[in-house]
């Protein structure tokens, strides 16, 4: 067992304490700050979607403008409510110090008209005594979309094919609008007879962009609102009543079945408690198989470099192969921990974060979670470590290694199309059949771990896997023991001679 040990010492170092994964660890969070800031300044930088409209009827254009107003002042008070959790003082916050519309809440109709009634300004007014020192001011996020006045050519169409044949060369960036300093993102063509009737013509869309819906759903929400405020003055509605109408929210509170009266409201905990087994489930994934790889290149070095030789003088291949899984398994387990709390630490000491951190904290260590997560990497690495073993004593190169580990892989990745399936409806079919497949158990259980599915269907599930488990060491034991001093890599008609050969 000492000798064991000492192996799982080395393998932990070398990897470690190697320039490599000190160098990763510093560049890690720098390049995730790296990719936040970079995508935050190019969203910003990103100019305003430019469209035209071409409409025969004259009615719309008017509606496309309310919408895109609409949408714009709930987009700046989304911004401000964001602004206010991170800088003002958490005091006047928790005590609601913060006068209304100005303190965070529902984006509704009647806040939205609330607040840009009274303005920026006083918004910014009400603020100021509870704004943390050094804060920052409120900057307005830019505008999304733009209108920009039909070209000349394309106002003299006769119909909507020829306003589309004249809008073409700016939808293809042969020309650009007066005053555009980009191309041309959309226009849209509102034929004569447009209307709610069941026959009448469609509205159109064109654009080069198919990617980006954004803009097509502003377009398609300001029409279906026109259209049904035309339907409301034929019943006798006025503008204003339909405006009232449509910013009544109903209000909704969502509760848990499982927790007592006076705890059943649901918590960001809760659903921090929900989305943590997906996440885990994706770590789980990641790091089984990131360190699975180091353990199978180690395994393949050491071999093709004779290393191996030297150490089997000195201890057996059963303390070589159980020392190299408990090394590499430390690693798998060190990575994750120092990503973990340097989240919590960064979360903690950035503005505005403490309060989502502490949740953070508490789902993950004051529930089962954190065991649940532990004995099931433990389970998932066995399973697959063994067998990147097993590869690696079998193999001389990364090519030799490449033959056993596409079948490999495709199993492995196989369910990974239903993992969605399984997060949305932990209990269902799809969940209950991965469950009990062996290898994919781990990664089934962590996924349902706060769904509370039957304890039998994991108690027994979580059995057949241990079983799995032991027979598949078993059998990996003896390929790696069999085939780690071999001089030529076995042919794939070999693996079942040296996997019930025992070895010497």
């Amino acid at each position: 067992m000492k000798s064991a040990l000492l192996i799982a010492w080395r393998e932990y170092r070398q990897y470690i304490f190697s320039r490599g994964f000190l160098l990763f660890l510093v560049l890690f969070p720098l390049g995730v700050l790296f990719v936040g800031a970079t995508v935050g300044y190019l969203e910003r930088a990103k100019p305003a979607r430019s469209f035209v409209v071409f409409d025969e009827t004259g009615r719309y254009v008017d509606a496309i403008d309310a919408e895109l107003e609409r949408r714009r002042k709930r987009a700046i008070l989304s911004a401000w409510d964001a602004y206010v959790r991170l800088a003002a003082e958490p005091e006047a916050l928790e005590a609601a110090l913060i006068p209304e519309p100005f303190a965070p809440g529902p984006a509704n109709h009647a806040r939205v008209e609330a607040f840009f009634a009274a303005g920026l300004d006083a918004a910014a007014a009400a603020l100021a005594p509870y704004l943390r020192e050094n804060a920052p001011a409120f900057i307005e996020p830019r505008r999304q979309f733009e209108r920009l006045p039909l070209p000349e050519e394309a106002r003299a169409a006769k119909n909507l094919a020829d306003a589309a044949e004249r809008l073409r060369p700016y939808l293809l960036d042969e020309k650009r609008p007066p005053g555009a300093k980009e191309p041309l993102f959309a226009a849209v063509l509102i034929p004569a007879g447009f209307s709610r009737a069941p026959d009448a013509p469609s509205a159109e869309y064109w654009s080069r962009n198919l990617t980006d819906p954004a803009l097509e759903s502003v377009i398609a929400d300001a029409l279906d609102y026109a259209l049904q405020r035309e339907a409301a003055g034929d019943y006798g509605l006025s503008a204003a009543a339909l405006e009232e109408i449509a910013g009544i929210d109903a209000p909704l509170e969502s509760f848990r079945p499982d927790k007592a009266d006076g705890e059943a409201a649901l918590t960001l905990r809760d659903r921090i408690e929900t989305s943590l087994p997906a996440m885990m489930t994706y770590m789980l994934l990641v790091v089984v198989f990131g360190v699975g790889n180091l353990l199978l290149t180690n395994t393949i070095e050491e071999r093709s470099n004779k290393i191996v030789e030297v150490l089997l003088s000195s201890v057996t291949a059963g303390e070589l192969m159980m020392g190299k899984l408990v090394g590499i398994a430390a690693v798998g387990l060190t990575m994750p921990a120092i990503f973990v709390v340097g989240g919590l630490v960064m979360a903690f000491v950035a503005p505005g974060g403490n309060e989502f951190a502490a949740e953070a904290a508490g789902a993950l260590f004051g529930s089962h979670l954190i065991w649940v997560y532990l004995f099931y990497f433990f389970c998932a690495y066995a399973i697959f470590a063994m067998i990147f073993l097993a590869i690696g004593a079998m193999s001389n190169s990364l090519q030799d290694a490449q033959s056993f580990m596409g079948p490999v892989m495709l199993v492995v990745f196989l369910p990974l199309p239903f993992m969605f399936m399984v997060y949305q409806n932990p209990n269902g079919l799809i969940a209950s059949i991965l469950t009990w497949i062996p290898i994919y158990t781990p990664y089934a259980a962590m996924m349902r771990a706060a769904a509370g599915p039957p304890l039998w269907e994991i108690v027994g599930a979580t059995a057949l896997m241990l079983a799995f488990a032991i027979a598949l060491a078993r059998v990996m034991g003896r390929i790696f023991r069999n085939a780690i001093l071999q001089s030529a890599p076995p042919k794939a008609r070999d693996v079942w001679r040296l996997a019930k050969k025992e070895a010497r």
